[in-house]
C-alpha cells in the first residue's frame, strides 16, 4: 500500500471504531462500578452491551494502529500522519462533549501515536533488518499501555470528583453480603441489636398481658370491690416483673455485642469502610490491570494485521538493460579496431595457394 492510501485507510478505519464504539452502547460508568457490573452479570442483568458492535470497534481499532505503524515504517522521515492522529483526537472530544473522559483518553492515544511513530522510526536507523511484524509487536505493546493508563487515569479523576459512585458501590457490596441496604454501614450493629431488644420487649409485653387476661377469668366470683384490689396488686407486681426482665434483656443484649459473631460483622464493616475511602485507587489499579490483560491480545492481533496488509517496496534493478548495454562496433572506434589477417601480412609475403 502506498503512502496516500496508508493514511486514507488509516483515518477511514479510525472513524470507523470510533462510530461502532458508540453503537455498542459501552457505557464509561462500567468502568466507574465494575464490582457492580460483575455481579450485574452473574446475576443476569447483563451489561446492555452491543456485543457484535464491540468486536468490530476492537477490530477496527487494531487496524488504524496497524495502519499508523505500516505508514511510519514506510515513511521514517514523514510526520504527516501526526496531523490525522490528532484529527481523530479532536473527532472523540467533540462526540463525547467535551468531556473530561473524553479529554484524557484523546491526550493518551495521541500520545500514543506520537510514542509510536518515534519508536519506529528510530528503530530502523538502528536495526535495519528489522521486520514489520517483530516492530509492530514491541511498539504497539508501549503504545497500548499509554492508552490503557489514560483510560485508567480518567476513572481515577471521576472517582476522586463524584464520591457517589463509591456510595453505590457500597451499597451493592452490602446488599450482596448482607442482604439489605445500608445507608449508614458504621450503625449496623446497632441496627442488629434495636431490632433484637423491640422483638424481645414484645414479646414480654404479649405474656404479660395473656397472664392478667387468664387471672381475671378467674375472678369473676368476685365483687367489684375485690377485683380492683386483686389486679392493683398484680399490676404493681407485673410491672416490677416487666421492669427486671426488660432490664436482664438489656444486659444479654450487650454481652452479645461482643460475640464472635457481631465482631465478625463489625470488623467487615469497618473494612469495607476503609474500602470507601480508597475506592477510587483500588478501581483504578483494577481497570488498569484489566485492560493490561486485554493488552496482551490486542498486541498480537496488531502486528498480524500489520503483517498481512504490508506490501514491501519494490526495489528498483540495478542492471542495466539491453539498450544501455553497447553493441560491439560501439564498444571499440573504427580506427581502433585490431586488422584482420590479410590487413596484417603484407601481399608481397603472403603465400599463394
Amino acid at each position: 500500500m502506498n503512502r496516500n492510501n496508508n493514511l486514507i485507510t488509516f483515518i477511514f478505519s479510525s472513524v470507523l471504531f470510533i462510530f461502532f464504539i458508540l453503537q455498542s452502547k459501552v457505557s464509561f460508568d462500567i468502568l466507574l462500578s465494575p464490582m457492580s457490573a460483575v455481579f450485574g452479570t452473574f446475576a443476569g442483568a447483563g451489561l446492555g452491551v452491543n456485543w457484535l458492535f464491540l468486536s468490530l470497534a476492537i477490530m477496527f481499532f487494531c487496524i488504524s494502529f496497524a495502519l499508523f505503524i505500516m505508514y511510519a515504517y514506510d515513511n521514517p522521515g514523514d510526520s504527516f500522519i501526526l496531523i490525522g492522529s490528532a484529527m481523530i483526537s479532536v473527532i472523540i472530544i467533540v462526540v463525547h462533549s467535551f468531556s473530561m473522559p473524553a479529554i484524557i483518553f484523546s491526550i493518551g492515544l495521541f500520545t500514543a501515536y506520537f510514542y509510536m511513530f518515534s519508536s519506529v522510526k528510530s528503530g530502523k536507523k538502528k536495526v535495519k533488518s528489522q521486520t514489520i511484524f517483530n516492530t509492530s509487536l514491541s511498539v504497539s505493546s508501549m503504545a497500548l499501555t499509554i492508552v490503557n493508563l489514560s483510560i485508567a487515569l480518567a476513572v481515577l479523576l471521576v472517582l476522586i470528583n463524584n464520591p457517589s459512585y463509591a456510595d453505590d458501590e457500597m451499597s451493592s457490596m452490602s446488599s450482596s453480603m448482607f442482604g439489605m441496604d445500608i445507608s449508614d454501614i458504621d450503625s449496623l450493629q446497632q441496627q442488629i441489636i434495636l431490632q433484637q431488644k423491640e422483638a424481645s420487649y414484645a414479646q414480654i409485653e404479649a405474656i404479660e398481658t395473656s397472664v392478667l387476661y387468664g387471672i381475671y377469668d378467674e375472678t369473676s366470683g368476685l365483687t367489684a370491690s375485690e377485683k380492683q384490689k386483686c389486679f392493683t396488686a398484680i399490676n404493681s407486681s407485673m410491672e416490677k416483673i416487666d421492669r427486671n426482665a426488660k432490664a436482664s434483656i438489656d444486659f444479654q443484649l450487650a454481652q452479645a455485642s461482643s460475640n464472635p459473631q457481631f465482631s465478625t460483622i463489625e470488623s467487615t464493616l469497618n473494612l469495607l469502610n476503609k474500602f470507601k475511602i480508597y475506592y477510587p485507587y483500588i478501581t483504578f489499579l483494577t481497570v488498569f490491570m484489566i485492560l493490561g490483560m486485554i493488552k496482551l491480545f490486542l498486541r498480537y492481533v496488531i502486528a498480524l494485521v500489520a503483517r498481512i496488509l504490508w506490501v514491501p517496496p519494490v526495489v528498483p534493478s540495478s542492471r542495466p538493460s539491453s539498450q544501455q548495454v553497447p553493441s560491439s562496433s560501439q564498444q571499440v572506434p573504427e580506427s581502433q579496431q585490431v586488422p584482420s589477417l590479410s590487413q596484417q601480412v603484407p601481399e608481397s609475403q603472403r603465400i599463394s595457394m
